[in-house]
């Protein structure tokens, strides 16, 4: 259990923990800007959710000097783990999100009782599966790059439900015609939403740890969060490829890299938040509509 004190150490030491947590961001956005952008928006969804812990951490005793300079040793360390991973792994970043984890593991061993890790449980993992988002889409290529084709027959589906004649040609392309060419697009497995999938459940699972709910309330949410992201991915091919059909190559380029790519994904994340925190409200609503529709059936 751990140690409770009222004097304003506590305070002082909080405000230094965070203050060095913050140290390594500019670090992580330089090494890692070009290569992963999710990446460093869940480094940082992790130091914000960190950052609410503070309630929590504030009960925790300080350290014994020991630990700290253990602790110490492993913050000093993080930032040569790079030399540890490159020969497992030759395109990790030089400071990425495994260096901030194990960084933010050795600030917690300097500045609380070990007791106090339980808390880092969310943001750690939080930041830990971030840098491992991309390394998880390489691996499911290898096994479902196959399922492509029919990928692609869904989206002929619903470009001709929607009155647009498009074709699919075996086994992953989508051709339709303008004015005044034809033109061919190649679906590969970047298209298919693996990417944005991985990211939003790793953020459902923080969600889900945190919540205080009922198993089937956090699996029926989550099954309507991971076809949300589906139904999503399937909007952002749809915008890339009219984009593409009416106003060119440029559009579809800006509406995939900005609008489909962050913009429709985040709108749909806050909505998910939105709907969740709503719950009960929504449920209440739904039981009053039932019980109106079978008194309606009763008397009819």
């Amino acid at each position: 259990m751990p140690r409770y004190f009222s004097d304003s150490s506590s305070g002082d030491r909080l405000k230094i923990f965070y203050i060095m947590a913050l140290v390594p961001l500019p670090i992580i956005a330089y090494f890692n800007f070009r290569s992963g952008t999710f990446d460093i928006i869940l480094i940082l969804y992790g130091l914000i959710l960190l950052y609410l812990k503070k309630p929590s951490l504030s009960p925790y005793s300080e350290a014994n000097r020991i630990q700290r300079y253990i602790g110490f040793i492993v913050i000093a360390g993080s930032f040569f783990l790079y030399y540890a991973l490159v020969s497992f792994i030759p395109d990790v970043a030089y400071y990425g999100a495994a260096n901030y984890t194990a960084y933010i593991i050795g600030l917690f061993i300097a500045f609380f009782n070990l007791s106090a890790l339980k808390e880092a449980f969310s943001p750690l993992f939080l930041i830990v599966a971030s840098s491992s988002i991309s390394f998880m889409s390489r691996w499911l290529a290898t096994y479902f790059s196959s399922y492509i084709p029919f990928y692609v027959r869904l989206i002929e589906l619903v470009f001709n439900t929607l009155g647009v004649n498009v074709t699919a040609e075996y086994p992953d392309v989508i051709t339709f015609s303008t004015a005044s060419r034809n033109i061919s697009i190649l679906i590969v497995w970047e298209c298919v939403g693996a990417y944005s999938t991985l990211v939003f459940s790793v953020i459902l699972v923080v969600l889900m740890s945190e919540e205080q709910a009922r198993i089937k309330t956090k699996i029926f949410w989550s099954m309507i969060g991971i076809v949300g992201t589906f139904i999503v991915n399937i909007i952002r091919i749809l915008m890339i490829l009219l984009g593409y059909r009416y106003y060119g190559y440029e559009m579809a380029w800006t509406i995939h890299n900005y609008i489909g790519g962050y913009v429709l994904f985040f709108a749909w994340l806050m909505i998910f938040f939105y709907l969740f925190s709503k719950r009960q409200a929504m449920l209440r609503i739904g039981f009053a509509l039932k019980k109106k529709l079978i008194y309606n059936l009763a008397h009819a």
